[in-house]
């Protein structure tokens, strides 16, 4: 049977139903201490996501302060397309490494990660895999640094 249309997404309902509870009900306190504006520190073993996200002790967050490229992005090097967004996953999952993370949120699902001393988003930033969000304004110098030196995304760009 072949699924498609507006088919689509109601066969997934059930799967993203599902997948919303297990999310909401893994840390109550910590989002209700979230959406009430109290950073929740959240720490453990990481299991990087994609090139913005990361999963800490059941806990999906993105990393504040950068734009990452997507999971199946692509870009471009000269006219040849390669796989940049996974590319950059590679590369934080490199940064993380087997060291514990310690992330402290900043608004719910989003939170400022370290792997030991290493501030993450700034790392990605500075090795030119992501670039400064709108709430990464102290980064926007460690973006332009990686477009100067043509590092990550930057290495093959026109």
């Amino acid at each position: 049977m072949t699924v498609r249309g507006p088919l689509l997404p109601i066969a997934l309902l059930p799967i993203a139903l599902v997948s919303s509870a297990l999310v909401s009900s893994a840390l109550p306190a910590a989002a209700d201490a979230a959406s009430a504006g109290e950073p929740v520190v959240i720490a453990g073993v990481a299991e990087v996501v994609d090139a913005g996200t990361l999963a800490v002790d059941g806990v999906t967050l993105r990393l504040a302060g950068l734009v990452a490229p997507g999971p199946r992005q692509k870009c471009l090097d000269g006219n040849l397309p390669w796989l940049c967004g996974a590319a950059a996953r590679q590369h934080l999952a490199k940064l993380v490494g087997d060291r514990p993370v310690r992330c402290e949120t900043v608004t719910a699902g989003v939170a400022r990660c370290r792997a030991g001393d290493l501030d993450l988003a700034a790392a990605m930033i500075r090795d030119g895999w992501a670039v400064a969000g709108r709430d990464g304004e102290a980064y926007r110098p460690l973006e332009a640094e990686a477009r100067e030196a043509r590092r990550g995304l930057w290495e093959k760009a026109p």
